[in-house]
């Protein structure tokens, strides 16, 4: 894999396939593989990789905890830790501490870092498809008998029934091609008492939100706790981040890939989709700089995203 319009096609691939068979699963598996080892070869190894929400309350909130995040990573990205913040806020106010902790889909493992610092975990366990990503994680953020970072299938997790309190996943099973096996596998695990938190973006063919509340009807044992549309507040911080912050988008694509290479324009445009443009409402995709005018035009006319829903989800088991 040689650039990122070509990662970028094939992740779009993934995440529009209608994967019939078992053979198809290990395919996409593969392509996601390759496609996000290229991705880290790409971003800073401490960076938050979520597209985050930008609201004042929930960021006055996440203030209010003073915990110094600096300690995590050098890289501060306050959109995206108020999506994790977000995404454990009801365990915090339960004090749901001192548990045992699954992060799926953990990337770089910097989620998973900051979950189990705000909710004093007693054990931490981040799982990814992504070799490269699972070893980064080790690399920075181990600790002996408290966090740990595996490769491992998010459809078949290597942990014992019943052994996780919490559960999170976060913008990542758009990716998975069997969404029902990863929910059976969520169900195996989780303790009873425990929490699953889930948040990501609902892709059309496979209509997360749509499945999940299907299986909830026929496992009992599931409780719906909390279901949110969250994908204002998505789009408030990639609208920040991307059009109020074009300069600096700008001049970040010129560094990774050079103003005058043959591919920018494709590259850029990719670049702009992977950090969300494209799930703007499409009248707010306007930029002011020339040089990304075209790109803005190109990604009004996206239908990839659909009814674009970014949903989050509380649920206990019980």
């Amino acid at each position: 894999m040689s650039n990122i319009t070509d990662a970028g096609n094939k992740i779009a691939f993934v995440i529009q396939h209608d994967c019939q068979d078992p053979s198809e699963a290990l395919l996409d598996k593969k392509i996601i593989q390759e496609s996000y080892t290229f991705w880290a070869g790409m971003v800073h190894e401490k960076c938050y990789m979520n597209w985050g929400i930008s609201d004042k309350k929930i960021q006055k909130e996440l203030m209010g905890l003073n915990y110094n995040f600096t300690t995590i990573s050098d890289v501060q990205d306050l959109y995206s830790l108020s999506l994790i913040y977000y995404l454990i806020r009801p365990l915090l106010k339960k004090q749901f501490y001192n548990k045992r902790l699954l992060d799926v889909g953990s990337g770089n493992g910097i989620g998973l870092k900051v979950i189990s610092e705000l909710l004093a975990t007693d054990f931490a366990v981040g799982l990814d498809l992504t070799s490269v990503l699972a070893t980064r994680a080790n690399k920075n953020f181990y600790l002996e008998n408290k966090i740990n970072y595996i490769q491992a299938d998010a459809e078949s997790i290597p942990l014992e029934n019943n052994s996780i309190d919490i559960i999170t996943n976060v913008e990542s099973s758009h990716n998975y091609p069997r969404i029902d096996y990863f929910f059976s596998e969520i169900e195996r695990v989780l303790a009873p008492g425990g929490y699953f938190c889930y948040t990501d973006i609902d892709i059309p063919n496979k209509s997360q939100s749509k499945f999940l509340e299907q299986y909830l009807k026929k496992h009992p044992n599931l409780k719906l706790v909390e279901k949110q549309n969250i994908s204002k507040m998505v789009q408030a911080a990639i609208y920040d981040r991307l059009i109020n912050k074009e300069e600096w988008f700008y001049q970040a694509a010129v560094r990774l890939y050079g103003e005058q290479s043959h591919d920018f324009f494709s590259n850029v445009s990719h670049l702009a989709g992977g950090m969300g443009l494209i799930f703007l409402p499409w009248w707010k995709i306007r930029f002011k700089k020339p040089e990304l005018k075209e790109i803005a035009r190109a990604a009004r006319k996206s239908k990839f995203w659909g009814k674009k829903l970014y949903f989050y989800y509380l649920i206990q088991k019980v």
